[in-house]
């Protein structure tokens, strides 16, 4: 097994873990409780809702864990890579989404954390 210390990338593993925090614990209360509990919208777009939720919580716990695994073992660096370019979809996708749908964006900042996200990872892999 190839190893190589890579510590760079320990920045987007890092940016990883504190967006699992701030999902978890600011989403859950801010979004995952609202949403759960309307009655103004079907259930069947509730949980599709619900679903995608937890489709971002499983999205950026493999970024951390492949930025992390990365950083110790050269090998994993095509799956950092690959989260390099999902963060940067993630954030071009998000950033349409406000300005064609003319949010605001300090409401809706998750292009900006998945730029974030998608920078440092550029950075740290080249």
């Amino acid at each position: 097994m190839e190893s190589l210390v890579t510590p760079a990338l320990l920045l987007p593993a890092g940016i990883s873990l504190g967006l699992v925090a701030f999902h978890l614990a600011a989403g859950g209360p801010e979004v995952v409780r609202p949403l759960l509990s309307s009655r103004e919208l079907p259930p069947e777009v509730v949980y599709t809702l619900y679903l995608c939720w937890h489709i971002v919580t499983i999205v950026l716990i493999a970024s951390l864990l492949v930025y992390a695994a990365a950083a110790i073992d050269s090998g994993f660096r095509p799956y950092a890579l690959a989260a390099t370019v999902i963060a940067g979809a993630v954030s071009l996708l998000s950033f349409v989404v406000v300005v064609w749908k003319r949010q605001k964006h300090r409401e809706m900042p998750q292009w900006a954390v998945f730029l974030l996200l998608a920078l440092a990872g550029m950075w740290a892999l080249s």
